[in-house]
């Protein structure tokens, strides 16, 4: 009976190590660089230096976070966002669809061709 009561909080030790070492080390883990193209953007109302990026695939954040590299150029980024342009990003975190978890955008790389005349 101790044996598996000892096993059983083993794992879930283990377990937390991972959890807690991956929302840790997140930053880290999941940067990349990626070309997206902008359908639209919108401020947030409810807090000041929050908005978000719509493109075709994925929706992203663009805040500024301590934890996210400490960032806080996200009001500097956001007048550059153009609808129908492409661009080059630095983001970081994980994009969950189903749940309201977005990639932060850290930096324009490089603005692109624009995909449509208009906006």
């Amino acid at each position: 009976m101790m044996s598996k009561l000892s096993m059983f909080f083993g794992i879930i030790a283990i377990l937390c190590i991972l959890v807690f070492g991956f929302v840790f080390f997140e930053p880290t883990f999941t940067e990349e660089v990626i070309d997206i193209n902008v359908v639209n953007k919108e401020k947030w109302a409810g807090e000041k230096g929050k908005y978000f990026v719509f493109t075709d695939n994925e929706v992203f954040l663009n805040e500024n976070n301590y934890y996210h590299n400490n960032k806080t150029n996200a009001d500097e980024l956001f007048p550059i966002f153009k609808a129908g342009t492409t661009y080059k990003v630095k983001v970081v975190g994980l994009y969950i669809p189903f749940l309201p978890r977005f990639r932060n955008i850290i930096t324009v790389l490089e603005k692109k061709e624009s995909n449509f005349l208009g906006k």
